[in-house]
């Protein structure tokens, strides 16, 4: 049930292409799906393994005790929008 909590927080950890312009309108062509479903599946891949892991290095601390799971989600969440932001940057790069 953990690891479905990390990959969900992984998904919404996602940056979506061109988050780094938001406030400016997008062109006319919209920027294709197929890159978001790619940054999706990187994301959701980053939530749980930064999950897992996170939530593995933090089981015996005192520190987090009792908020293991919230920590671990948090973690999972930022893990994937760091990764997914640089993909993301890298991605619109190569264009």
């Amino acid at each position: 049930m953990g690891m479905l909590f990390y990959l969900a927080m992984g998904w919404c950890g996602t940056k979506f292409p061109g988050w780094w312009r938001f406030p400016v309108p997008p062109h006319p062509d919209p920027e294709p799906w197929r890159d978001f479903s790619v940054l999706s599946v990187i994301g959701i891949i980053a939530g749980g393994v930064g999950g897992s892991l996170f939530h593995d290095a933090i089981t015996q601390n005192a520190l987090f005790a009792g908020q293991e799971m919230i920590a671990s989600g948090m973690f999972a969440f930022a893990a994937s929008g760091i990764v997914t932001g640089i993909g993301s940057v890298m991605m619109k790069g190569k264009r």
